[in-house]
């Protein structure tokens, strides 16, 4: 007797197995979410891929990471921001063209890894924020006002302070929209170079703009009339013209539509921020440089002044700089001595920056900007004698000097005739050498100002906000 539902009926078949499925790739995360993703996001996709096959645009072509502007926006003013993420998300320059590049878009591609879920990144500041990584796609989660998605179009690994971060180029924003319209047509363009009086003759050609500059002079005459400078407590000086300078610069940009309009590029921009800090602390010269450091750091500048004096007759063999560069007259660096003498706006008849209208004579410096300006210049002046002076050694030597030469090994004199450039070891001796024959004074002011008084880059992205 058998057991009528244990009987087998038949032979069991075996499930039929098709090589194909076992190679067939499962659907990954990114075509899920490519499938999945909102019909407004698909929408706008399209529109956008018809808005370029309309007007002809060209699909966007790998760049390189230095040419990015964006990259080198974040890597000038928002470096700490940079060493402290794990993930930067640099979209391509032209998918950003004609927009500001504010403290809050920045913030919106820097990220840390998750510590909560695999393949997450939440924005190194902005803590709401969170994205998924699924290369080559990007897609945000959380904390952003819509999901989207966006595309990796390719990768550096870089490695600040032990840490690694992954700079990715993205085909877009993560967050907003470039205008729409063309900006690079501007009716004006920001002057690139740095004087007090003509950068506020610049920002007096606009009649939005003399409420602005009125209500600047008026700050400044209360800060010079009340405001006592002590002595460690330069932090709070600094806040507090820090302050009249954003409410200058913000007012100006709200009221001038077209200042606003050419300032839509970061280059431009930042020339801007520059020309406002330069107007600002001309009008504080006096106050900061004249009555508040010569009191706060004489002893310094004294003492420097002294060293100074000290090396004022060694001559440059005795500065451990390679031959034959050791061997350059006083009378190469001319051109740099002259020009780093600019800085010394103490002894001359000129005080006020607005009085600087010689043209007979250099510009004086008188803001950190200028004196900046003047400092780099000099650098380049050094440069440029150094490798004019290398390029043309033994033309025209005498036949004692011919003998010299001749003494000197082979191997130094090709490295000589090839190598025009100037290190970094060897350019910090050489402007020490310029800035004991120029005889400036204040040298400890000089390098306090400088360091301590620049309002644009003060706090790192503070001017960005």
């Amino acid at each position: 007797m058998t057991i009528q539902f244990f009987q087998k009926s038949g032979i069991k078949k075996k499930k039929e197995t098709n090589k194909d499925t076992k190679e067939t790739n499962y659907p990954t995360l990114s075509s899920l979410i490519q499938k999945t993703a909102p019909i407004e996001e698909q929408q706008q996709q399209q529109q956008q891929q018809q808005q370029q096959q309309q007007q002809g645009t060209e699909p966007l072509q790998l760049e390189e990471f230095d040419d990015n502007f964006f990259y080198k926006h974040v890597m000038t003013h928002f470096h700490s921001l940079f060493c402290e993420s794990a993930i930067v998300c640099i979209p391509h320059s032209r998918s950003i063209e004609g927009l500001v590049l504010t403290k809050d878009i920045i913030e919106t591609h820097c990220f840390q890894t998750s510590p909560y879920f695999c393949g997450q990144f939440r924005a190194t500041k902005q803590k709401q924020k969170i994205i998924e990584l699924d290369n080559p796609i990007i897609t945000t989660i959380e904390g952003f006002k819509e999901v989207r998605t966006v595309h990796i179009m390719d990768e550096e690994i870089s490695y600040k302070r032990n840490n690694k971060i992954s700079i990715l180029l993205i085909d877009r924003l993560l967050e907003g929209e470039p205008p729409k319209y063309n900006y690079h047509k501007h009716a004006i363009t920001i002057p690139p170079v740095r004087n007090s009086r003509t950068d506020l003759e610049f920002l007096n050609m606009f009649p939005e703009n003399l409420e602005a500059l009125y209500e600047l002079q008026i700050a400044v005459h209360e800060f010079t009339d009340s405001y006592v400078y002590i002595k460690g407590y330069n932090k709070c000086t600094v806040e507090r013209i820090q302050h009249m300078y954003m409410k200058t610069y913000r007012t100006i940009l709200q009221r001038n539509k077209l200042l606003q309009d050419s300032c839509r590029t970061p280059s431009e921009h930042d020339q801007f921020l520059e020309l406002v800090e330069n107007v600002v602390m001309s009008f504080l010269h006096k106050k900061i440089w004249i009555q508040s450091l010569q009191s706060l750091l004489s002893s310094q500048d004294n003492y420097l002044d002294t060293v100074c004096y000290t090396y004022s007759n060694v001559t440059l063999s005795q500065y451990s700089i390679r031959y034959p560069i050791s061997e350059m007259n006083l009378t190469c660096f001319q051109d740099a001595i002259t020009n780093f003498k600019r800085l010394d706006s103490d002894n001359s008849a000129i005080t006020d920056p607005y009085k600087n209208t010689s043209t007979k004579h250099p510009q004086l410096a008188f803001t950190p900007l200028e004196k900046l300006t003047v400092l780099k210049t000099t650098l380049d002046l050094i440069s440029s004698a150094v490798s004019d002076y290398v390029k043309n050694f033994g033309n025209g030597s005498s036949g004692k000097s011919v003998f010299y030469i001749s003494m000197i090994s082979m191997h130094v004199l090709i490295c000589f005739s090839i190598d025009t450039s100037v290190t970094a070891d060897e350019l910090i001796p050489l402007l020490a050498f310029v800035i004991v024959q120029s005889n400036v004074p204040r040298l400890a002011s000089l390098i306090y100002y400088m360091q301590y008084y620049r309002l644009a880059r003060m706090v790192e992205g503070s001017v960005y906000r």
